[in-house]
């Protein structure tokens, strides 16, 4: 097989703006988020890591402490917009429930739509299309 490579270049242009990515488990739910991979929510998670890894030193995070950390980031780097709750989304929404532990598959699915969006669609060239 051939891959085109040009199949294989990410859209860094969309995945730093946004776009709106459906989230499969709840209908009618999609999220307006930045890709993972946006740097500067890359170094903000890997200095978040660096503190807890100081605060809990050989013992592993609280998965509520970890959820809410990280809820905090998307709000700050990763959210920007959801359609389809029956809560309208504002900032302050959107912090207040991304913080709350109790709210993870939140969080979980934000992050979901967040990997979805920088993701690619590998391409092979005409000749190998029928071959796979």
């Amino acid at each position: 097989m051939t891959v085109k490579l040009s199949s294989l270049k990410a859209n860094l242009e969309r995945e730093k703006r946004g776009d709106w990515v459906p989230y499969p488990e709840w209908p009618g739910v999609r999220f307006n988020v930045s890709a993972l991979t946006l740097p500067e929510y890359e170094t903000a998670r890997h200095l978040l890591f660096q503190r807890l890894a100081k605060k809990y030193k050989d013992d592993p995070v609280p998965k509520e402490v970890l959820s809410s950390e990280l809820g905090g980031l998307y709000c700050e780097h990763i959210l920007h917009g959801w359609e389809g709750l029956d809560v309208d989304y504002s900032p302050e929404t959107a912090i207040a429930t991304l913080k709350d532990p109790a709210y993870r598959a939140v969080v979980g699915a934000i992050e979901y739509c967040a990997a979805k969006l920088s993701q690619i669609e590998v391409e092979f060239t005409a000749a190998e299309e029928g071959n796979s």
